[in-house]
């Protein structure tokens, strides 16, 4: 897959096609990006964290062990 964001400055634009994509489909989708949106979007999404995903399959056993290696 290949992305670019562009700024054009004319009506016309050439892009250039990779061999590898050549004789095969395609899709080229064109949208404007609205930078506020964007910056929006960047500050609403927070960071994942996986702590607590594997607390299911822990050993409440061997966790004091933890600690002493």
């Amino acid at each position: 897959m290949i992305r670019e964001v562009i700024r054009p400055q004319y009506t016309n634009f050439t892009i250039n096609i990779p061999t590898s994509y050549i004789d095969r489909e395609v899709e080229f989708i064109m949208f404007p990006l609205d930078e506020q949106e964007i910056t929006q979007n960047i500050k609403k999404k927070k960071r994942k964290s996986l702590r607590g995903v594997f607390n299911q399959y822990a050993d409440n056993s061997k966790i004091s062990l933890d600690n002493t290696q």
